[in-house]
C-alpha cells in the first residue's frame, strides 16, 4: 500500500482547499521545467483555459502537450484525485472531454468512463518555494488585515484599480436593495427613494423604524396635507408611535396628538410601535425623535425629490437639499418629545449630510443609472462620491494605520468592501493585493 506523506503545515488544523489549487493553474505558479504526469509523461501547458464558475469541469478549452500529442479539451481540479469517484464524474458525460486531472495529492488512480487512465498532475510537486506557506499565513493570520504587513509594498497604481473596482462592487451590491424597493413599488423611482432616504434617516441603528414608518406612511399621502406642517409632522411622529399618550403641560405635543388622531382615522392608519426606536448610548443630537423632526421638515419643504437628485450635478448643490431645511422650533429646544433640553439649531450636521449624500443620492444615482443603461448617471454617482471626505470609521482606520493613504469617500467606502467581503473572509486569492502577494512568489 502507497503512503501519503504529508507536509506539517497540514498537520496543524490548516487544510488544502479546491480554491488554492484553481489560482495555481489559473495563473500557472507552478515550475514548468520538468512538470509531468503521475505517470511520467512530460507535460507542457500551452493555456490553462478559461475558469468555469458554473457545473462541469473547472476549466474549459485547455490546451497542453503531453509528451509530444497536443491536447485541447478541459481540466478538472480536486483536493485528492478520489474525489473524481467521490462527486460521481466517472458516469456524468459532461467530464468526458477532460485531458488532465490536477491534484493536490494523488490517493488513488482514476479512469475514464471508456477504461483508459486520466492523466493526473499532482501539482503541489512542482510549487516553487514560498507559495504554500505565503497562503497559509493568510489564512492563519489572526490580524484584522491579514496582509497588513505586506501591503505597503504594493505599487500605488495597482491599489487605485482595485480601490476602484471595490467601490463599485460595493454599489453594486448596496443597489440589491435598491432594486428590491422598485420591484415592491411596482416601479416607482419616487417611491423608492422615500424609502431609501428615510431608511438612512436612521443612520444604521434606527434604520429599521424609519423603514418601517415610510412603508407604512406613503409619501403620496404626506404630499395630501404638504400645505400644513402640523398635519405632516403629526403623521410622521403618530405613526413612528411617539403620539399614543398624552404630553400635560405641552401645548405643541397636544396640538399635534389631536392632529394625528383625526388623520389616523381619516386614513386608516396603524401606527408603529414605540419601542422600536433605540435611544440608548447615542448622542442627544441623533436621537431618533431629532432625526423624525429632521426627516419632517425635509419632506415639509421639499417635492419631487428623486427628480431633483437625478438633475441636479453640483455637489453643494445636493447638500443645499439637506443643509436649508428649517427643523420646527420646538426640536431645537427638545430632543425628545415633552423632555426640554439646551437649545440647538436642529439641523443636520455636516457629517451626517455626506452620510445622506453617500447611502441615499450616489446610490440612487449609481443605481438608475446602471438600471437605465445610463453611464453619464453612473459617473456622475462616482464623482459625487469622490466629492465627499473620507469616511473615518473602526474600519477604514485600521488601513490608515498600515499606510494606506486616506483619500476621499471612494476611498473609505472601498476599503469597508475590502475588511467586509475579502479580509474578514480570508478571501485572499480573489482578492487583487492577496493574490499579487501570491503571484510575487513564483
Amino acid at each position: 500500500m502507497r503512503r501519503v506523506k504529508f507536509s506539517s503545515r497540514w498537520q496543524h488544523g490548516y487544510s488544502m482547499t479546491e480554491a488554492f489549487i484553481h489560482f495555481l493553474w489559473k495563473f500557472k505558479l507552478y515550475r514548468a521545467q520538468g512538470l509531468c504526469t503521475t505517470m511520467g509523461s512530460a507535460l507542457k501547458v500551452l493555456s490553462a483555459g478559461f475558469h468555469n464558475k458554473d457545473s462541469g469541469p473547472d476549466f474549459f478549452d485547455a490546451r497542453l502537450y503531453i509528451d509530444d500529442t497536443l491536447w485541447a479539451g478541459n481540466v478538472e481540479i480536486h483536493v485528492r484525485s478520489s474525489d473524481w469517484y467521490a462527486h460521481g464524474h466517472t458516469s456524468d458525460s459532461a467530464y468526458d472531454n477532460v485531458i488532465l486531472h490536477v491534484v493536490y495529492m494523488d490517493d488513488k488512480p482514476v479512469l475514464r468512463s471508456d477504461g483508459t487512465p486520466l492523466p493526473t498532475l499532482q501539482i503541489n510537486k512542482f510549487l516553487p518555494a514560498g507559495v504554500e506557506e505565503h497562503y497559509t499565513e493568510l489564512l492563519q493570520s489572526h490580524t484584522p488585515i491579514p496582509c497588513g504587513s505586506r501591503i505597503s509594498t504594493m505599487p500605488a497604481l495597482h491599489l487605485q484599480n482595485w480601490f476602484y473596482r471595490l467601490l463599485i462592487e460595493r454599489l453594486e451590491e448596496k443597489s440589491k436593495d435598491v432594486y428590491r424597493f422598485l420591484q415592491e413599488t411596482r416601479g416607482s423611482w419616487d417611491d423608492t427613494f422615500y424609502i431609501l432616504l428615510a431608511r438612512n434617516f436612521g443612520f444604521k441603528v434606527n434604520a429599521l423604524p424609519f423603514e418601517l414608518l415610510a412603508r407604512s406612511l406613503p409619501q403620496q399621502l404626506l404630499a395630501k396635507n404638504k400645505d400644513n406642517a402640523l398635519a405632516v409632522e403629526a403623521l410622521i411622529f403618530g405613526q413612528a408611535g411617539f403620539l399614543g399618550e398624552d404630553y400635560p403641560g405641552d401645548d405643541y405635543l397636544l396640538k399635534m396628538r389631536a392632529e394625528y388622531l383625526f388623520l389616523q382615522r381619516k386614513y386608516g392608519l396603524k401606527p408603529l410601535e414605540k419601542h422600536l426606536w433605540k435611544f440608548l448610548r447615542m448622542r442627544p443630537r441623533n436621537f431618533p425623535s431629532v432625526r423624525l423632526a429632521q426627516f419632517s421638515a425635509l419632506v415639509q419643504q421639499s417635492s419631487h425629490l428623486f427628480s431633483k437628485v437625478i438633475a441636479l450635478e453640483s455637489t453643494k448643490l445636493l447638500s443645499d437639499l439637506f443643509t436649508d431645511i428649517k427643523v420646527n422650533p420646538y426640536w431645537r429646544s427638545h430632543f425628545r418629545p415633552g423632555v426640554p433640553g439646551p437649545e440647538t439649531s436642529g439641523n443636520l450636521g455636516k457629517t451626517s449630510v455626506y452620510n445622506l449624500l453617500l447611502n441615499s443620492v450616489a446610490l440612487i444615482i449609481f443605481s438608475y443609472g446602471r438600471h437605465t443603461g445610463n453611464n453619464s448617471l453612473v459617473e456622475r454617482a462616482l464623482s459625487l462620491i469622490e466629492s465627499m471626505p473620507f469616511e473615518l470609521n473602526h474600519i477604514t482606520g485600521l488601513f490608515t494605520q498600515i499606510g494606506i493613504e486616506a483619500r476621499g469617500a471612494h476611498c473609505s467606502q472601498a476599503l469597508i468592501q475590502l475588511k467586509k467581503e475579502y479580509c474578514d473572509k480570508k478571501n485572499c486569492l480573489n482578492c487583487a493585493i492577496g493574490a499579487k502577494l501570491l503571484i510575487q512568489h513564483k
